[in-house]
């Protein structure tokens, strides 16, 4: 552990707009053979999908040193054009005569097998689609999971590349890049398609002023894997454990024993004592981190803990409005496909006596000790997963567990490339002045007297309440859900209307919370009566579709020749994707219509069908737009009524205080939704953007099986 050292200038970094060279790209999607670890060599064979820049270092190279795609650095407001080019081949077809899929990723083994009932409906992969996590983008450059790049003279009528445009005109702030193609995404993304893309503004210039220098920006990729024995190749299979009879999961998700960091297994980083600006991301398929600092040794007079070293100044959507400082205990939560921007304060560390600082992931509170046949659980709240470093004997606990350790800092004081920067600590006022200055874009603008984000008043009112479950399948229900007339499924999310049906009907569902669907001027309340609803929608495509899977569908623009074929002896029968869910009003169906340049709020429920039980954790992220939460409730049981389950807003509760959700102060593209809980988000559809987005949960197994809609924004 702690053997490699941190990727940093093996990484394809590549400037464009103002003041690069140029203002389009093309990058390929090959595999590659990758070294893993500085110590191995590659295996003969290919052994991951990666992310290769035309004409850049890694195009012909053989054995790339990493498998993470090219670092983009755009300027704000200058568009960039990129081809994505899809250079992967087929799989022989399943039968002789049929069409042939995507070639499987070159991740051992790939358990997409029929006899597994979650798997039965997901089809294989007829390419790839890149998905520009947090780019403001028009709908056809956004990665629509149904338009993939398919392999060169594919039978469905692909194009083997996309062109996509990216307008940049966004806050500063770290994207990224990773596949999201329809029911694959989650073994796609394993097999290495990730990529970052900074946005960059003046702010980062006067940041990099105030610290000291760009070079002291550390971009950190945290992903877990499993790797085969030898370590050539990352074993998929590994951390998705199925039960004893080989044919449904105990839990879909992918959770690994390794962590990389930039490509490698617990690297180590050399850095000196002067301030770092780490951009993190969560690249991870389903794994949550809890993030601290610690000196294991406590070498300092016993001292453990030095959180009070990170100040948070940004996430997913850029620059915070006001900066938080940690207390030595603190720690960062950072889900799946969230990003986190933290000034790491090294100034008043003297190597002399503390040479070694850890980052470590305290979310490991529930992983089962070695040998145990129990697979470790997905994060579900911070009191059920997250080890608080209250005791210096946590730090020696949480060394017996792997996933606890991310990374290693080696502080050193030895010249560092000529560069004399005045070891001063931090200067606090003048990151604020900086913060402040770009705390303000077209959707919201803080308000200095309640320190919080509020929506720009002239932009326009609140024109909808929504009510969205992101439903866990807790109890033991079986048959047929009477709410969907399907059967009850583990990962499922669910569009709620205020039920019309006589009381008792099994077609509604009752919760303690009325989000005043038909008033929009209201906030939602909760309420102990429970209000019923109906499902409005709870399918990406139609829930039936009586066409034969071949007939034409000329129609549905959405899924283009794979439907519309009419040969339908050359595809398999598991390739019969239905037609995109339509709007039924007549039957209740509807889709979510907002109109470009308006409000809404959303009230986004993570709960399960038996409320005394606790659902996993899901990441919920919404393409296209930021959004604010404004509000978070816990579903808790009533002391009055015991046995009957009430949402009480956190504020008002004795549970455990999370101020570093920053409810209220930041924007978000993805949020964490934990157990049993509840949030309310002012969401804002941009001006200029109309057409059909996904939302949907970012642990990618999920998002995979069934856990994703769409919502289509109308122009003016």
């Amino acid at each position: 552990m702690f053997d490699d050292h941190l990727p940093l200038s093996v990484l394809d970094v590549v400037t464009t707009g103002e003041t690069g060279v140029t203002c389009q790209l093309t990058i390929k999607v090959v595999e590659k053979r990758v070294k893993f670890t500085d110590g191995a060599s590659a295996p003969a064979n290919p052994n991951a999908w990666c992310y290769v820049r035309a004409g850049g270092p890694n195009e012909y190279t053989p054995v790339l040193e990493n498998f993470l795609g090219p670092v983009l650095n755009v300027t704000r407001g200058q568009p960039l054009k990129i081809a994505w080019v899809n250079e992967l081949e087929a799989m022989p077809p399943e039968k002789p005569g049929e069409a042939a899929p995507l070639m499987l990723p070159p991740i051992h083994p790939l358990p997409m097998s029929l006899a597994i009932p979650q798997l039965s409906s997901m089809n294989f992969s007829a390419g790839i689609v890149t998905h520009l996590h947090g780019g403001k983008v028009a709908p056809e450059s956004d990665g629509w999971p149904m338009q993939p790049a398919s392999y060169e003279g594919n039978p469905f009528g692909f194009p083997s590349h996309r062109i996509y445009h990216y307008p940049n005109d966004q806050r500063a702030a770290m994207l990224w890049f990773h596949d999201h193609g329809m029911d694959n995404t989650a073994p796609q993304v394993h097999a290495g398609l990730a990529g970052l893309y900074f946005v960059r503004d003046e702010s980062d210039a006067e940041l990099f002023q105030l610290i000291g220098s760009s070079t002291q920006e550390i971009p950190l990729v945290i992903q877990d894997r499993w790797l085969t024995k030898d370590g050539s190749q990352v074993d998929y299979g590994k951390g998705i454990p199925l039960a004893d009879d080989q044919k449904s999961f105990l839990r879909p998700e992918f959770l690994g024993e390794t962590i990389f960091v930039n490509g490698r297994p617990w690297p180590r980083a050399h850095v000196h004592p002067l301030i770092y600006r780490l951009r993190i991301l969560n690249g991870s398929n389903a794994r949550t981190y809890a993030l601290a600092l610690a000196d294991k040794a406590g070498k300092d007079k016993g001292k453990i803990w030095y959180g009070s070293l990170l100040t948070a100044i940004g996430n997913d959507a850029g620059l915070f409005a006001q900066a938080a400082q940690l207390n030595d205990v603190d720690y960062l939560l950072i889900a799946p496909g969230e990003r986190l921007d933290v000034l790491l304060d090294l100034t008043q560390v003297d190597p002399a006596i503390i040479s070694e600082l850890y980052l470590v992931n305290l979310a490991v509170k529930a992983v089962p000790t070695a040998g145990s046949k129990v697979p470790e659980p997905i994060f579900n709240t911070d009191e059920e997963s997250v080890v608080a470093p209250a005791d210096p004997a946590d730090a020696s606990a949480l060394s017996e567990l792997p996933q606890s350790s991310i990374l290693q800092f080696c502080v050193r004081v030895e010249n560092h490339s000529g560069m004399d920067h005045p070891k001063t600590c931090l200067d606090t006022s003048l990151l604020t002045k900086i913060l402040k200055l770009h705390a303000n874009d077209e959707a919201f603008h803080w308000n200095l007297s309640t320190e919080k984000l509020e929506r720009n008043r002239s932009a326009g009112p609140i024109t909808h309440n929504r009510l969205v479950l992101l439903m866990n399948n807790t109890g033991s229900k079986e048959g047929l859900n009477p709410l969907t007339g399907g059967p009850w499924r583990d990962t499922q999310i669910w569009e709620m209307r205020t039920s019309k049906l006589p009381a008792g009907d099994s077609g509604a569902f009752t919760i303690p919370f009325d989000g005043k669907l038909e008033e929009p001027k209201s906030q939602g309340i909760p309420d102990q009566g429970g209000v019923a609803y109906e499902v409005s929608r709870a399918w990406f495509f139609e829930p039936e579709d009586p066409a034969d899977p071949h007939s034409p569908r000329q129609s549905d623009p959405m899924w283009g020749t794979v439907t519309e074929n009419n040969n339908p002896v050359g595809f398999p029968s598991r390739f019969k994707y239905p037609h995109l869910y339509r709007e039924n009003p007549a039957a209740g169906r509807n889709i979510i219509k907002p109109k470009e340049g308006s409000y809404e709020r959303w009230y986004v429920a993570n709960i399960g069908n038996d409320f005394s039980k606790l659902p996993d954790m899901h990441p919920f992220h919404m393409h296209l737009v930021n959004f604010v939460v404004t509000r978070r409730f816990v579903l808790t049981e009533s002391t009055e009524n015991p046995g009957k389950y009430v949402f009480v807003e956190r504020d008002n509760i004795s549970a455990p205080v999370r101020p570093l959700d920053f409810d209220g102060k930041i924007r978000h593209d993805t949020v964490r939704v934990q157990a049993n809980e509840l949030v309310e988000l002012l969401v804002f559809f941009p001006k200029g953007y109309t057409g059909l987005y996904p939302y949907h949960c970012h642990l990618v197994e999920h998002e995979d099986m069934g856990m994703m809609l769409h919502f289509e924004i109308h122009g003016k």
